[in-house]
């Protein structure tokens, strides 16, 4: 009888060994499309010489639960977004992080999305000012419609936090209508497999715990203003088409996907409209 329980639970253990396994095995394979997916789309992205993943401006607070680190190019994209100690969420495959305009009244996208590609009709970007906890970035449409101003600043303590002030202007002499848009592929926790969803003021990428071992963290990509956004998931890592409608699509399980923070305004001549937003981690 002994033998016989005995040789039940060494099957029953077989089993779930196996089992673990053959989920451990899908979820690599899931994870290596998904990378490869996001390779084929950054490299088939336009790039103009002004494109750049790299970290100019890098920014550490914190320790263990409270570290932040975070990184801004020289464009005004994220590309590193670290918290807690050793969790990433954006620097895993290719970067894709950005900003994106649509001129409403010409239908004309301005857009930078880091490795992800950019709309190659910006000036060069511009440092305003820098201090030891913050960097402020400018940057114009070749046009000259209009300029962006970011300022990136790290909010450190127990929630810790990158803030970005995004300051639109319209230089013409004609109000203009634009819609401002925030991007990011979100790879929570060094994963490129998400649960995506978002509400009517931010949206997020997480992992669950699991017995697959995947970290239960996560990103989000939060509206500080008193403007009304459009917060959206998306099923793919690629940005969306600034002049595109969107709409929210969540909630998404075990997805590659991105989040999105769209604003509509209507700008006066020679007016800048603001709005403040941030990422913590989850």
């Amino acid at each position: 009888m002994k033998k016989h329980v005995i040789a039940v639970t060494m099957l029953a253990l077989c089993c779930l060994s196996f089992a673990q396994e053959s989920t451990t095995r899908g979820n690599n394979l899931q994870e290596q499309a998904a990378l490869s997916a996001q390779n084929r789309a950054a490299e088939a992205a336009l790039h103009s010489p002004f494109s750049t993943a790299d970290c100019s401006f890098t920014f550490i607070s914190g320790a263990m639960n409270n570290f932040l680190k975070f990184c801004v190019t020289t464009n005004g994209n994220i590309t590193v977004f670290e918290t807690p100690l050793g969790h990433e969420h954006i620097a895993i495959g290719r970067d894709g992080e950005g900003y994106g305009i649509c001129d409403l009244n010409s239908n004309v996208a301005y857009d930078d999305y880091s490795e992800f590609g950019d709309s190659g009709n910006w000036e060069p970007a511009t440092v305003v000012s820098q201090t030891a906890t913050s960097v402020k970035i400018a940057r114009s449409t070749s046009d000259g419609h209009w300029t962006l101003t970011q300022t990136f600043s790290q909010i450190a303590g127990i929630s810790p936090s990158a803030r970005i002030t995004m300051a639109l202007r319209n230089n013409t002499a004609t109000p203009r209508n634009a819609r401002l848009l925030r991007y990011v592929d979100v790879d929570a926790d060094g994963v490129a497999n998400n649960n995506l969803d978002a509400t009517l003021n931010s949206a997020f990428g997480w992992n669950s715990i699991s017995p697959g071992g995947i970290g239960p963290f996560g990103l989000v990509l939060q509206n500080l203003s008193q403007a009304f956004p459009s917060p959206f998931v998306q099923k793919t890592s690629v940005p969306p088409a600034s002049c595109d409608d969107h709409s929210n699509s969540g909630p998404l399980l075990s997805t590659d996907g991105s989040l999105v923070l769209a604003y509509n305004f209507s700008v006066n001549a020679h007016t800048t409209v603001t709005v403040p937003l941030a990422y913590k981690g989850l």
